[in-house]
């Protein structure tokens, strides 16, 4: 995060973090053979669009912006992963 990143940057980074730690609670509650909960096994689309929206100020926030969304689309792919994982251990054996 570059030292002149602006408050509205920094909150988007905050929540970028909790929205992983999130999605890691779930993949280790997965792993351990629990099922998983939807209601916290979801894309987060506020954040998304809030990443997307966010007006930079300069080259530094363009590119702190660029490496968080790429950084959520990662969380994203390990969302969709677990969502067919689950269903696909919940679905009956034939």
């Amino acid at each position: 995060m570059p030292a002149i990143a602006s408050d509205r940057l920094v909150d988007l980074h905050n929540d970028l973090t909790y929205y992983d730690m999130a999605i890691a609670r779930e993949m280790r509650e997965y792993l351990r053979g629990l099922p998983v909960n939807p209601q916290r096994l979801r894309m987060d689309m506020e954040l998304d669009d809030g990443l997307r929206s966010f007006k930079t100020e300069g080259p530094a926030e363009v590119e702190c912006r660029r490496e968080l969304l790429r950084y959520k689309r990662r969380i994203d792919d390990v969302v969709n992963a677990l969502i067919r994982m689950d269903s696909e251990r919940s679905r009956p054996q034939s």
